[in-house]
């Protein structure tokens, strides 16, 4: 029966529009996010409207756990996937993290406390922000334990078995408290600390057990996705039923209360447990759809700046969480005494950043390879 859709050897090779569409529109809503997030009185998160929209909903269910199915996606495609590739690739990405951490946290916040003396904002948090788990922290993670897993000879679907357990597994143990800070954070790399009784500072928001069944799902999606004959049956066929049980979970869960992929309080969405990351993946199945029969219409001439974007995903990533510190967290802050601001003017200063990101990636880009080129020569 598979093989009505799907071939025995890869017929969707080479990179794929589509996918880049679906990361760009991601990209773009970096620096828009985490303004809000940073910009908005943590009280106000938690309540609807569009501050909560787009920390919980546009950051948080159909955010971040795309950008790992896309991660492995891209690792299926990857010409550079030996285990040994994979593991420098997250050593690599491990210290890409901690240089962003220096730049994104370290230096503007001893800035900020140089200029307002304000040890309560800029000093405090700073040890579990620079040392803590962030998405880049997650992915060299990943890919470390990926390039195990492919070192052992299993293959995709036996790798998405081992994500599956640790995501059992990763429900039983979200909600531990080692009652040591230091050990905390160390362990909230791995596995989903609450710190019920410990310091509120120290936060667990990709630990390994329970992401990692988006980075494997998205590597053996992309293994069938390159075999795939008919894309357009494919998204008719798979994407309606995936958006139907996606929107009568999420009803469910916020007509029931649960707030768990809704909501904020105590690191859920962080913390989800199996059946919700099964929902999260049926909603980027779901709106794949879109951007399918979407980028079938996009002109050619704006293809290009949407794949070079795409491309450049790690150094947008990192250009624009400089720029939101640097601007929310320092800037407006040490003026008006606090970072907050309306949901226009925030959203505005979050395009704008948005925007510069992306350019500034690019200039580094062309910088990079003319640098690689002289090297050459």
């Amino acid at each position: 029966m598979l093989s009505k859709y799907f071939s025995k050897e890869p017929v969707n090779t080479g990179r794929q529009f589509e996918l880049d569409w679906f990361r760009f529109i991601l990209i773009y809503r970096f620096a828009v996010i985490h303004v809000f997030v940073d910009a908005t009185p943590p009280e106000n998160l938690d309540v609807l409207g569009i501050p909560y929209y787009f920390d919980s909903v546009v950051g948080g269910v159909i955010g971040a756990t795309r950008f790992m199915i896309l991660m492995g996606i891209g690792l299926s495609y990857s010409r550079h996937a030996t285990a040994g590739e994979l593991f420098r690739r997250g050593v690599r990405i491990g210290i890409t993290g901690a240089v962003l951490n220096v730049f994104r946290y370290l230096v503007p916040s001893l800035i900020g406390y140089g200029i307002s003396g304000d040890a309560g904002k800029y000093l405090d948090e700073l040890p579990y922000l620079f040392f803590g788990n962030d998405i880049l922290q997650f992915a060299a993670l990943a890919m470390m334990f990926m390039a195990l897993l492919l070192k052992l000879k299993l293959n995709p679907p036996k790798i998405f078995a081992v994500s599956l357990a640790m995501s059992v597994a990763g429900t039983a143990l979200r909600n531990v408290d080692l009652h040591n800070n230091v050990l905390n954070v160390i362990a909230g790399h791995f596995i989903g600390i609450e710190t019920v009784s410990g310091d509120p500072y120290i936060y667990s928001d990709f630990p390994l057990i329970i992401w990692f069944i988006f980075y494997a799902f998205g590597y053996i999606f992309g293994f069938y996705y390159r075999r795939i004959k008919d894309k357009d049956k494919f998204y008719l066929t798979v994407s309606p039923v995936c958006l139907v049980i996606f929107v009568a979970f999420c009803a469910w869960e916020i007509a029931g209360g649960f707030g768990m992929m809704m909501g904020e309080g105590a690191n859920v969405f962080y913390h989800m447990h199996t059946v919700e990351a099964f929902i999260c993946i049926m909603a980027c199945i779901g709106t794949m759809m879109l951007f399918w029969f979407v980028s079938k219409i996009i002109p050619e001439k704006l293809k290009k700046p949407i794949v070079s974007v795409s491309k450049n995903l790690n150094t947008v990533y990192c250009i624009h969480w400089v720029l939101v510190w640097w601007t929310v967290d320092l800037a407006i802050y040490c003026i008006k005494g606090d970072p907050y601001l309306k949901p226009l003017p925030a959203y505005s200063l979050g395009l704008a950043l948005s925007i510069a990101s992306m350019l500034l990636a690019g200039v580094w880009s062309k910088f990079k390879q003319k640098h690689k080129k002289e090297k050459s020569v």
